[in-house]
């Protein structure tokens, strides 16, 4: 099994105690091996002259190193080795893993180059323009106790159905619910598709799965995820395919409940989230189960919780898990609902 994390292997050069011991334990958390911690330069040039540099290694190390010398960590410096200055750098788990991040590339997937996050490129072919779509993946994550991941992973693949092809997948493998979904849906866009990845055998060939396809919008319905930095250092096939699919996702889409707990698990998801290695664009949503003062204090939190992040709050509205009928048509009876559907499939389409 390939997990999508690369497995980087580090070095870390900083005098300090208590900062490496920091940084080590952070990186550490991210499945990264720490294979040598120097104390000083000329412990960091015995290492790197006998290691060479074939293997892939990141450095990560302070000037204020005893016996520091700039240009002997350039030396050693070429396509395999990356040296990461964090000089200027607060000690903090966010601040630390977003400069680690801008200085490492991130892992491709096969036959696939991400530059950027538009939708489509033209290339000249025989003398004509062609659209070229780049693959769009919407993957729906959430607290547990049935948030309504996938009631609005539906109505927001009904939605997008509209323009293009849409393929949902069911990938909650403990508690599949998108097949009962759609039997109780009013109607359901011709161009939806549903994947029910429990019924494929053997699972483990799930690690394998290429959900990105150019051809269609893919959704899906992940499931309520285990923490993140369990995930990102397990090796077993259910964390692997987990790996995979948050490495090919575009979009990710976080659902909890208006309850005291949600919000609390909401809170740990944030402060977990940056041990994912990639930088990923995220769109919280706070589906809303009633209209009293305590729901509309949870409301509140949940806007001040997601300060500058992109956030929606879905009314309460009973059709939405109990009628799906074609959110297509923008039917008044979905009122606000609707148009909190229609705001989100324009972030993350």
């Amino acid at each position: 099994m390939q997990s999508e994390i690369p497995q980087l292997e580090v070095i870390t050069a900083i005098s300090d105690a208590d900062c490496e011991d920091f940084v080590s334990q952070l990186l550490f958390s991210q499945g990264w091996s720490i294979i040598y911690r120097a104390i000083d330069m000329s412990g960091l040039a015995e290492f790197l002259t006998a290691r060479g540099g074939a293997l892939r290694t990141v450095i990560i190390y302070k000037s204020d190193l005893p016996d520091f010398d700039s240009e002997a960590v350039q030396f050693f410096s070429n396509s395999k080795v990356t040296n990461i200055c964090i000089d200027n750098v607060e000690t903090n788990s966010h601040k630390l893993m977003t400069h680690v991040r801008s200085q490492l590339r991130l892992p491709l997937i096969a036959g696939r180059a991400i530059n950027d996050n538009s939708v489509t490129s033209n290339v000249a072919k025989d003398n004509k323009t062609t659209q070229i779509r780049k693959p769009c993946v919407i993957t729906i994550i959430g607290t547990v106790g049935s948030p309504g991941r996938s009631s609005i992973g539906l109505n927001l693949a009904n939605y997008l159905a509209v323009d293009s092809k849409v393929s949902i997948y069911d990938a909650d493998i403990r508690a599949p619910a998108l097949e009962y979904f759609i039997g109780r849906a009013g109607k359901n866009s011709e161009k939806l598709n549903l994947v029910n990845l429990a019924n494929l055998a053997p699972l483990e060939e799930l690690v394998d799965l290429k959900i990105a396809d150019s051809s269609c919008i893919s959704i899906v319905d992940l499931g309520s995820l285990p923490p993140l930095a369990e995930v990102v250092n397990d090796r077993r096939w259910q964390a692997g395919f987990i790996n995979r699919t948050l490495e090919e996702t575009t979009t990710l889409i976080y659902v909890c409940k208006s309850n005291g707990l949600s919000l609390i698990r909401l809170e740990q998801f944030m402060t977990q989230f940056p041990v994912l290695l990639r930088k990923l664009p995220i769109i919280y949503i706070l589906n809303q189960s009633g209209n009293s003062r305590e729901d509309r204090a949870l409301a509140n939190r949940f806007a001040k919780m997601c300060n500058g992040e992109i956030s929606f709050v879905l009314p309460i509205n009973s059709r939405i898990n109990t009628n799906l009928a074609e959110p297509a048509k923008r039917e008044t009876g979905f009122g606000r609902t609707i148009s909190e559907i229609g705001r989100i499939a324009q972030e993350v389409s």
